[in-house]
């Protein structure tokens, strides 16, 4: 939602580029820092056309990635705890690989983003590109959708609704 990036709009260094990312971006000037934020996250969404999802977390990542190798600009691919699956320890470290159900109807999501970050580290040890990958778990605040259907969200509106939490 463009109120969400309102303040950015009309800063000097933000250019805000409106395109498909599953097209390759030929901009015509060079650019510093590439951030990969191109995919629905919430659950209802992604899963709504799931092709469109695993086209946008691979072609779309490997889109941007050609954009920053080009470019020589630092790379931050926005990843999920999703890549974890359904894990069998609590917390998860970096280098736990996950318990990830590869044909269940999250993974067009969850998939998606750890091809996402093997192309990311694949770049890497090609030394193609300066890459960083957060994996972002669980965000709530004041511009949340309350229809997003995560945990935070829905245990917010059942509160809110006088619901049980479930």
């Amino acid at each position: 939602r463009m109120e969400n990036i309102s303040s950015l709009v009309g800063q000097a260094r933000f250019r805000l580029i409106e395109q498909d990312v599953c097209t390759p971006l030929e901009l015509g000037e060079p650019v510093d820092r590439v951030f990969n934020l191109a995919c629905a996250a919430s659950p209802p969404r992604y899963q709504a056309d799931p092709i469109h999802t695993t086209r946008t977390c691979v072609i779309g990542t490997l889109n941007l990635l050609e954009l920053a190798a080009g470019n020589g600009a630092r790379f931050l691919q926005a990843s999920t705890s999703e890549v974890y699956g359904d894990p069998e320890q609590h917390p998860q470290r970096e280098d736990y690989v996950g318990h990830v159900n590869c044909t269940g109807p999250r993974a067009c999501y969850d998939e998606g983003k750890r091809a996402a970050e093997t192309l990311c580290f694949d770049y890497l040890r090609a030394e193609m590109a300066d890459i960083r990958v957060a994996r972002i778990f669980n965000t709530y605040g004041p511009r949340m959708d309350p229809a997003d259907g995560r945990i935070v969200s829905n245990l917010v509106m059942q509160a809110i609704e006088k619901r049980p939490l479930t």
